[in-house]
């Protein structure tokens, strides 16, 4: 199948050339040029294309005259050889080729002949070592790749000053594709389990990291999944003998201890929660919030220390959260309430960490109420309150349970049998509450950046957040290999309550943990020394370059890797800049619940003086092959913040069915101060197709914004 339709969309928006950018030769190159105009010492103006230039000739020539011409020197001015001599322009191209190659005393083979054809139209300089390596590479084109892909590749590499060797050719291949990728994927997965030669743990590493790229949601249904069963183990109506079988599940994953059981299981969740430390941050911003002045200026100087002697930040993350303390001092002075600046450090600490070290959870403060001293238990009992109140996935109604339950308790006269019936009846109720939160709300997450289902993992014992994800993951994969209906029923529930869920950030979400997993930017922070050196290592992208160096690695599987890895060196080639204007292009495989698609992305945009994206100028175009609406294309253009969007499709009841969405498309670009124009609906056939692929040129309307040449 030929995809020409996203090319031809572009083309119409940009068929000028810019002249105003510079032509770079080199020494050695050739290109078919035209003497304007002659000046004394040999000296003309000669032009090449949409460029004119000056240059020095080796003897004297005729102005309007065309010829080859050879770069002989660039410094300290460029000097040409004529290598041929007058053209005639009204020859034929196969005349003009023909000259050229007989002055150049390179072969008339057909790859020779098209190549050099297409750098003549192309006004490409061209070496005579380049020429005769680009027919060595496109002797040896694999299956599937047309000679029109391999001309644009060959071009780029020349554009890009690459070297003209078969891993560069290659990538840019790969690289300019719009199709495949989730082909190639699946392809490499088949390979791998059929691989016996590899050694396991290579091929099981392999293997998850595929899973990751196939199963986006994965964790998001494993949390779906633990809440319908935390349901039906509290549902009366559930039968022993299925409460044994999800008991039994929740042990094998590690969700649950080896001694639970049908009887014990709230109970042994309950008992293995920690007391969080009261010089911990998280306890401390806790304390902050129901301080007296007095107390919260001792608790902020403690903050203060913990954060400097932390290890889970950086040397300059440490300075920003050190800077933000500042505002509490004055925020004290001024006798503002300090709850405002908690929750915005709670949020900073939960980015920059990604762990669970801000507001210790409900339930821990739950768990250390029975060591709690009477004289402490009415301070207490309100820092609880606070955390109920505080937390926002929670409705209304369920804090006004949680409280009124809070309320039963004698401040003055308690046992700790008391506190331990209270603890256990609250337990429940969160339990309930972030088991529903889980199944309805998967991917909604509070003012720490927490998830329901990570709520729930903490309630449920498993508190270290460095394996939720993975423990998840297991739970869903053992329970869609049940043999058990009610089981599938379950995992089927599940499925449809996330897949119902799904909105643009989880998808967001979703395109960045695929880019994640897939190590596109692997070589950019293996230069950042704040990187996590071990979660690098586990990027698709590293392992398979590993796997290139493997000597027991089949043939066949290599030969696969090596095409995703050029088609990910591809991407970047393919993306760049060009002064200010910058270019980034990203083919991410998706599969959402068994529907795969390859999503192109296309950013064209500028910066600022200050090294910064300029939002208000931009160009973006998505190449998607969905399942229903299938070949689509939404082209997303910017100007001074006004946003208008023109969607290419052949289903005629587009227009109709796209009408709804336009106020909630205003309303969202609205809060991020955009305005939308005009989203507008046209067919393939509207537009006049343009046989071509990516090149990655870029020019720049007299608008100021700036567009993508495909």
């Amino acid at each position: 199948m030929a995809y020409t339709s996203f090319s031809s969309i572009q083309m119409q928006q940009n068929q000028s050339i810019n002249t105003q950018q510079p032509v770079a030769l080199k020494q050695g190159q050739v290109f078919h040029g035209t003497i304007k105009q002659l000046f004394p010492d040999n000296q003309a103006e000669v032009q090449l294309g949409g460029h004119r230039f000056m240059a020095k000739l080796e003897v004297p020539m005729q102005a309007g005259n065309a010829h080859y011409f050879q770069v002989t020197g660039i410094e300290p001015d460029l000097q040409l050889k004529v290598v041929s001599g007058p053209i005639n322009q009204t020859g034929t191209l196969t005349q003009q080729i023909n000259q050229l190659l007989d002055s150049m005393q390179l072969p008339k083979t057909s790859e020779m002949q098209q190549i050099t054809g297409y750098f003549l139209k192309e006004n490409v300089p061209m070496s005579k070592e380049q020429l005769m390596q680009a027919e060595q590479l496109v002797k040896q084109l694999p299956a599937g790749v047309t000679m029109k892909d391999a001309l644009h590749a060959l071009q780029k590499i020349i554009d890009l000053k690459m070297p003209m060797q078969q891993d560069t050719f290659q990538a840019l291949i790969q690289g300019g594709m719009k199709q495949g990728f989730t082909q190639t994927i699946d392809a490499l997965r088949q390979l791998l389990q059929q691989d016996t030669s590899l050694s396991p743990a290579i091929r099981d590493q392999l293997l998850q990291q595929l899973q990751l790229l196939a199963k986006p949601f994965e964790t998001e249904t494993g949390g779906a999944i633990l809440a319908k069963i935390i349901q039906s183990l509290t549902d009366t109506n559930t039968s022993s003998t299925d409460k044994n079988i999800l008991i039994q599940m929740l042990k094998e994953v590690g969700i649950l201890p080896k001694n639970a059981n049908i009887f014990n299981w709230t109970t042994t969740a309950l008992q293995g929660q920690s007391v969080p430390s009261s010089n911990s941050i998280g306890y401390l911003l806790h304390q902050i919030q129901t301080a007296t002045a007095q107390d919260a200026t001792q608790l902020i100087s403690q903050l203060q220390t913990a954060i400097t002697n932390s290890e889970n930040f950086t040397d300059s993350q440490r300075a920003e959260l050190q800077q933000n303390l500042m505002k509490f001092n004055a925020a004290q002075s001024s006798q503002q309430p300090l709850s405002t600046l908690v929750k915005e450090l709670q949020g900073q600490l939960g980015r920059m960490s990604q762990m669970s070290i801000t507001v210790p959870s409900t339930t821990q403060l739950l768990q250390s109420m029975q060591s709690v001293s009477q004289k402490d238990m009415p301070d207490f009992i309100a820092q609880l309150k606070v955390s109920i109140e505080s937390q926002s996935l929670l409705s209304a109604s369920q804090k006004e349970t949680l409280i009124n339950t809070l309320g039963k308790l004698s401040l003055t006269n308690n046992t700790p049998q008391s506190i331990q019936i209270l603890v256990k009846e609250l337990h429940g109720q969160l339990m309930q509450a972030f088991s529903q939160l889980a199944e309805q709300q998967p991917f909604k997450i509070d003012e720490q950046n927490i998830t329901a289902k990570q709520h729930l993992m903490t309630l449920m014992n498993v508190a270290n957040t460095t394996t939720d994800d993975m423990t998840l993951r297991g739970l869903t994969q053992i329970t869609s290999k049940s043999p058990e209906p009610f089981i599938q029923q379950l995992v089927l529930q599940a499925e449809q309550n996330v897949h119902n869920a799904i909105d643009s950030k989880a998808l967001e979400s979703a395109m960045k943990q695929t880019l994640q997993h897939l190590g596109l930017s692997y070589e950019a922070k293996l230069l950042d020394k704040t990187a996590d050196m071990q979660q690098l290592a586990g990027q698709l992208k590293p392992q398979l370059l590993s796997l290139l160096q493997d000597p027991t690695a089949s043939n066949a599987t290599k030969t696969v890797a090596e095409q995703i890895v050029a088609r990910m060196n591809g991407m970047q080639y393919l993306s760049g800049e060009n002064g200010p204007q910058h270019q980034l292009i990203m083919q991410i495989p998706l599969e959402f619940f068994g529907r795969k698609t390859d999503a192109t992305l296309q950013w064209n945009g500028r910066m600022k003086d200050n090294g910064k994206i300029d939002a208000d100028y931009a160009r973006i175009l998505f190449y998607l092959q969905l399942n229903s609406l299938e070949e689509t294309v939404v082209d997303m253009q910017v100007q001074s913040r006004v946003v208008t969007v023109t969607v290419y499709n052949e289903n005629h009841q587009l227009k109709e069915l796209a009408e709804p969405l336009k106020i909630a498309l205003k309303k969202g670009l609205s809060s991020h101060d955009y305005q939308l124009s005009g989203v507008f609906m046209k067919n393939f056939a509207e537009n006049q197709p343009v046989k071509t692929t990516l090149t990655a040129k870029t020019t720049k309307d007299d608008n100021g914004g700036v567009d993508i040449r495909i």
